[in-house]
């Protein structure tokens, strides 16, 4: 049976009801930025939307993998579901396995891609060809990398930190810019909770158990982005 990586035993279904919390919260802050969205008419906002889907879709798919890595039942039910496309024997599980991690890790650095592009400083998009060929490249190094990703987690978790770091960044500079405002404060603490949440994911294979803090982290950082979102939102 193919694992990205290994996990701690007794965690082992804990972690999904954490991905789909952690699907449910960025559900409603795709919902909430689509709402505010709807309110201002800003573009960021429904690119948020759409970047906090895919992290949602990331989340379903993950959770889904680890049901059928976890659950012989569920690998059961599976199997029966898909038939020939498993091969005799389950001599193709592997490539499905992979096919639903490349997902989970191409939809996750598209969201984080998308949230660095929405947290520079605005200006005008997309309206020059080299503009859109570099969108065009990013999107092929994405792909590219889940790619080897499959191969050796780490790679992800690498690209992740990269990319969550330049969100901390650009981010703690609108904190900066917005005076110490509170909700900035909160929106730059929600990226720092995943961005300590995805080095922890790095050392995974040093000691298992950083994957239970990894989890918390990333978690804490969806709940409190869905608070900001919504105290806004409620105002």
């Amino acid at each position: 049976m193919y694992w990205l990586f290994y996990t701690p035993q007794w965690f082992n279904g804990w972690d999904i009801a954490f991905d789909l919390v952690g699907l449910l919260v960025t559900f409603l802050i795709a919902a909430y930025s689509w709402r505010i969205y709807g309110l201002n008419r800003e573009n960021k906002f429904k690119y948020l939307s759409l970047a906090f889907l895919l992290v949602s879709l990331s989340l379903l798919v993950k959770a889904f993998s680890s049901s059928v890595l976890y659950y012989g039942g569920v690998r059961e039910v599976i199997v029966t579901a898909l038939g020939p496309a498993v091969g005799p024997e389950l001599r193709f599980s592997e490539i499905l396995y992979r096919s639903a991690f490349f997902a989970q890790m191409v939809t996750t650095l598209g969201a984080w891609l998308l949230i660095f592009f929405i947290s520079q400083k605005s200006r005008a998009r997309l309206n020059k060809l080299y503009e859109v060929s570099q969108i065009g490249l990013f999107v092929y190094l994405i792909v590219l990398i889940s790619v080897v990703a499959n191969f050796q987690y780490v790679v992800f978790y690498l690209t992740s930190v990269v990319l969550l770091a330049l969100i901390v960044l650009n981010y703690y500079k609108n904190y900066l810019n917005t005076d110490g405002n509170s909700n900035a404060w909160r929106v730059l603490t929600s990226f720092m909770l995943i961005f300590f949440g995805n080095i922890l994911f790095i050392f995974v294979s040093l000691w298992d158990t950083l994957y239970v803090f990894g989890e918390v982290f990333t978690l804490g950082g969806y709940l409190l982005l869905l608070w900001t979102y919504h105290s806004i939102v409620s105002r």
